[in-house]
């Protein structure tokens, strides 16, 4: 099964954790200085060394996806599930993505770094992410050596990245903070800590559903141990907010909250048309509501995020198998969204 349908822990407020790992290969240059010939050479050290890989084993339990054999979409749709980031997609010689079967860990040959490294889980689970991603990493550099300062630490293609080469994330589900006007001003506050915020899509994304993506900046003079600790401390304070926050809703309008969400749910069973951005904010009104007890019958967060995860343009495309116009989309996502809601005993097969 697929880490973005399983449960996790706090998975009311925390959609998922994930954590990077940047490596580069010692004495070549970073990805932006390549030519064809060292991209080639080093995409086959990366993968062959990977191969070489006890936890490789057995081979069909992984993919290597070569990017350049990729239609747009299928890397689209591998984009919007957060597997590839918006660099990969660019054009370049030896792009690869090595994964396995539940997604949950992944290696990007050749993006800002020569190697990076990602696990993802559902919910917040920073320790088990971490130790995923780590003990790829680890057994990598065991094999390939990687470009180290005895000053700096590990080093990147952007300086932001120097030192642990560590990123870690968690996409959170804030509609109390959100409604209640509280998180404008922990924005400001939290990045002035050294917490990057952005939309779920990463940089430049607007924010969509109430979901904030929350990682550190800070990456050098801070051990693993330290950035992680912080953020677990920064979650698990956001998470009280946020609790408080859906109290206080609940409380200045119950029969209010209870109309919206019920007739979000009457839209979203009933449409046949429905857009990529109207349908990602009627969900939301869902998980609050089923996180606040407002509606069960029928529902499950599982279901919703299995939804959240299908109904991009890419992805619906993928799943139709063929290429959609404007209006096709949008009653293809209505569709899958409306047997979605249908549950397992009525949905059609």
């Amino acid at each position: 099964m697929a880490w973005y349908i399983e449960n996790g822990p706090k998975q009311e407020t925390v959609l998922s954790t994930r954590v990077r790992i940047a490596r580069n290969l010692q004495e070549m240059p970073f990805p932006n200085r390549m030519n064809p010939v060292q991209e080639s050479e080093a995409e086959k050290l990366i993968e062959n060394t990977f191969l070489s890989l006890d936890m490789s084993k057995p081979r069909t339990n992984w993919s290597i996806v070569r990017l350049e054999e990729l239609g747009k979409m299928q890397k689209l749709a591998l984009a919007e599930k957060h597997l590839l980031s918006k660099r990969m997609l660019e054009p370049g010689c030896g792009k690869t993505l090595i994964i396995n079967k539940a997604e949950n860990l992944s290696m990007m040959i050749l993006e800002e770094d020569h190697i990076r490294v990602q696990a993802m889980s559902a919910g917040l689970d920073l320790a088990k992410a971490y130790k995923e991603a780590t003990n790829l990493t680890f057994n990598l550099e065991e094999k390939i050596p990687m470009a180290w300062s005895d000053d700096y630490g590990f080093l990147t293609a952007c300086p932001t990245n120097t030192g642990t080469g560590l990123r870690a994330s968690v996409m959170l589900f804030l509609p109390g903070l959100i409604r209640t006007d509280r998180m404008r001003y922990m924005t400001d506050i939290l990045g002035k800590a050294g917490y990057a915020v952005r939309g779920s899509s990463g940089e430049g994304s607007k924010i969509m559903g109430y979901r904030i993506q929350i990682s550190n900046q800070l990456t050098l003079g801070l051990s693993e141990e330290e950035i992680l600790r912080d953020l677990q401390h920064l979650v698990d304070n956001l998470i009280e907010k946020e609790e408080e926050s859906r109290i206080k809703l609940l409380q200045a309008d119950k029969l209010g909250l209870e109309d919206k969400v019920f007739r979000s749910r009457g839209i979203l069973e009933n449409a046949r048309r429905i857009s990529y951005e109207e349908a990602v904010n009627l969900l939301a009104d869902l998980r609050l509501g089923l996180s606040l007890g407002l509606i069960s019958e029928g529902l499950s967060l599982v279901s919703l995020n299995r939804l959240d995860t299908n109904i991009g343009n890419a992805s619906l495309q993928q799943i139709c198998g063929k290429a959609l116009i404007d209006c096709e989309l949008d009653e293809s996502r209505a569709r899958l969204i409306r047997e979605e809601l249908k549950g397992p005993d009525r949905r059609t097969r």
